[in-house]
C-alpha cells in the first residue's frame, strides 16, 4: 500500500460555509491521528479579538519547537482573521523557512487574496477556501450536498425544501441538517414534495411568508393549520403580538397593491417598496380583497389590537407563560379577516 502524501508545511482554511470549513479540519485532525496513534501532535490555538498579541507569541514559540512524538505535528490556529496586518506578516514571515515535520492550519472567515498570509500561503502550501453560494444559487447548493448524502433529488424539490426550510445562504448548516434527515428518510429514493413535509422541520420566517400567502389567497385551513404551526414552534418571535403585525402589514400591502390600476410586477415593487417577487404575489391576492373585504380586514384586526393592548405577558388563562388569552384573539381576528 502507497504511503500517504505528506502533509504540506501550511494550509489556509478560510470562508463562510462553516460546515465545510469544520470539515476540512476535521479531516486534517483525524489525518495527524491516524499517522501518530494519538492527538500528542495536535496543538489549538484560537485567536480572540482581544489578547491577540500573546496568542502569536505562543503560536510562534510553537513552530519553533519540534514535536515530541514522531509524526507529522499539527498547529491549528483557529480565527486568524483577528490578527492585525502585521501580525498576518509575521506569520508570513515563518513559512519562508517553516519547520520540518510540522504542518500549520490557519482557519479565518475571511482574508482576502492581496493579504501578505494569503499569498505566502499560496508559496508554500495551499489555500483551500469554502464560500457559501448566493440566494439564486441555493437550489444547485442543495441538489449537489444531497448527493453527498447519496439521495436523489430534483431541482423542483430542492426549491420546495428550500421554501420550508429558509432559502439564506448564512442558515447552510441547518440545512445540512435537514438534507441529512432527509436522506435517511428516504433511505435511497428520490426525495418528493411530501418527503420534505414529513420529513424537514419549517423555517420559522418561512412559515409565517406562508401564512400571509393563506390569508392572501383567503385560504382558511391551511391559514390556520400555518398559525398553529407558528405557535407550536415556540419562538418569542411568532407570539400573538408578532402575528398580528405581520397581518396588518400584509392587509395593508394589499390595500396598497388593489390602487395600482394595471401596474406590472416591476412597477408595482417600485410603489409598493418590496421585492419584484413578492410584488407579484401582492398583485395575484388583491384579486381576492375588494374594498368590503378589506374593510372587514381592517376592522377584525383593530378590535384585535384593542384586545391585546394593556394585557400582561403573563395571565390566569396562562399555562407555561403562553398566554392562551390573546391567541384566542388573534385566531378570532384571523377568522373574521376571513369570513
Amino acid at each position: 500500500m502507497a504511503e500517504p502524501t505528506p502533509l504540506l508545511p501550511v494550509f489556509l482554511i478560510v470562508g463562510n460555509d462553516r460546515p465545510k470549513v469544520r470539515r476540512a479540519l476535521q479531516r486534517l485532525r483525524q489525518r495527524v491521528i491516524d499517522e501518530s496513534g494519538s492527538d500528542l501532535n495536535i496543538s489549538t490555538f484560537v485567536v480572540e479579538s482581544t489578547g491577540t498579541a500573546e496568542t502569536l507569541r505562543a503560536i510562534m514559540d510553537a513552530t519553533r519547537t519540534p514535536g515530541f512524538a514522531l509524526g507529522t505535528r499539527l498547529l491549528l490556529v483557529l480565527g486568524v482573521h483577528n490578527f492585525r496586518a502585521g501580525q498576518r506578516k509575521e506569520l508570513a514571515a515563518y513559512l519562508q523557512d517553516p519547520m520540518p515535520d510540522t504542518c500549520l492550519a490557519l482557519e479565518a472567515e475571511k482574508v482576502t487574496k492581496d493579504d501578505a498570509l494569503h499569498k505566502a500561503v499560496l508559496k508554500a502550501g495551499r489555500v483551500l477556501r469554502f464560500d457559501l453560494p448566493r440566494k439564486y444559487e441555493m437550489t444547485g447548493w442543495v441538489t449537489k450536498r444531497a448527493k453527498a448524502h447519496r439521495l436523489p433529488m430534483s431541482a423542483a424539490v430542492a426549491r420546495h425544501l428550500l421554501d420550508r426550510c429558509g432559502a439564506d445562504p448564512g442558515h447552510a448548516e441547518r440545512l445540512e441538517r435537514e438534507i441529512e434527515k432527509l436522506a435517511v428518510y428516504c433511505r435511497g429514493e428520490a426525495a418528493t414534495d411530501a418527503d420534505v413535509d414529513a420529513a424537514c422541520t419549517p423555517d420559522d420566517d418561512a412559515v409565517i411568508f406562508d401564512l400571509m400567502d393563506a390569508v392572501g389567497h383567503r385560504d382558511r385551513a391551511r391559514s390556520f393549520a400555518l398559525l398553529e404551526a407558528l405557535y407550536a414552534s415556540g419562538n418569542s418571535r411568532n407570539d400573538a403580538n408578532g402575528v398580528l403585525y405581520s397581518l396588518k402589514r400584509h392587509v395593508e400591502k394589499l390595500d396598497s397593491a388593489s390602487q395600482l390600476p394595471h401596474a406590472d410586477q416591476s412597477t408595482a415593487a417600485k410603489q409598493l417598496g418590496v421585492h419584484p417577487f413578492a410584488a407579484k404575489k401582492l398583485l395575484d391576492q388583491r384579486e381576492h380583497y375588494d374594498r368590503r373585504r378589506l374593510g372587514r380586514a381592517y376592522r377584525a384586526l383593530a378590535e384585535a389590537e384593542a384586545g391585546l393592548r394593556g394585557r400582561a405577558p403573563a395571565t390566569l388563562e396562562s399555562v407555561g407563560g403562553v398566554n392562551d388569552g390573546d391567541r384566542l384573539v388573534v385566531e378570532l381576528a384571523l377568522a373574521r379577516l376571513l369570513a
